[in-house]
């Protein structure tokens, strides 16, 4: 079980990367996460896990 700590929402994750939301919503959605890593909360908004922003990270530094 995911800690509620380790998850971030759209905006804190892209703030995170210094990236538009948008834009980490479309690099995320190319990534194919699990439900564990990422799942929709509402209306262009997602909750990340700890995980999926460390893949979100490496992936952006490429």
């Amino acid at each position: 079980m995911t800690d509620v700590r380790n998850v971030f929402i759209t905006k804190e994750v892209a703030d995170i990367l210094k990236i538009n939301p948008s834009y980490l919503l479309r690099l995320a959605k190319s990534m194919e996460f699990s439900p564990n890593e990422m799942r929709e909360a509402g209306k262009r908004n997602y909750l990340f896990s700890k995980e999926a922003v460390e893949k979100l990270k490496s992936r952006n530094e490429k």
